[in-house]
């Protein structure tokens, strides 16, 4: 077993993908922060996980922009339906964030951080329940097709990271 078994990036790609995923966390929070009002989160935080795969992992599976925004879009709303439904907190988490990564996992648009987003619908405190089913446009979608914008246009000047990656 070996201690780290990711594979290394040089050094080249660790700081495109280091600059790239501060840029994308930087440039979506001021947008969203035009964008919304302050009583709505301005900024889901699965998303910082989400900046992590868009911008050190671009051509990974998970990091293209259909699961990216699907899978945060379904989480949000598993989430959001979870809370309504249940009174009980822990039955709504288990039953979000279950449903929504047997779905993800079923139908294969897997991205694996929008389980916090499924999480945050549920635990997000007042200022994202009163949001309802709105939480999946504000800030989800927003946020989601955001940071894939933005892996599109960082990535684009280097060919070997070309993203969305050719399938």
């Amino acid at each position: 077993m070996r201690l780290f078994p990711s594979p290394k990036a040089n050094n080249k790609d660790a700081v495109i993908g280091a600059v790239g995923a501060a840029l994308g966390m930087a440039i979506t929070w001021l947008v969203s922060d035009a964008l919304l009002d302050s009583v709505a989160p301005i900024l889901a935080l699965s998303m910082g996980a989400t900046t992590v795969i868009l911008f050190t992992m671009p051509t990974a599976p998970a990091a293209q922009p259909v699961p990216v925004i699907l899978a945060h879009c379904m989480a949000a709303f598993f989430g959001v339906l979870s809370a309504q439904v249940f009174d009980n907190t822990a039955l709504a988490v288990g039953v979000a964030v279950g449903v929504h990564a047997g779905i993800m996992t079923r139908f294969g648009y897997m991205h694996p951080p929008s389980g916090g987003t499924a999480l945050t619908a549920v635990i997000g405190g007042d200022a994202v329940t009163d949001l309802g089913f709105e939480f999946i446009w504000r800030p989800v979608l927003l946020n989601a097709v955001l940071l894939v914008l933005l892996a599109v246009a960082i990535n684009a000047p280097f060919k070997w990271r070309r993203y969305p990656a050719k399938t």
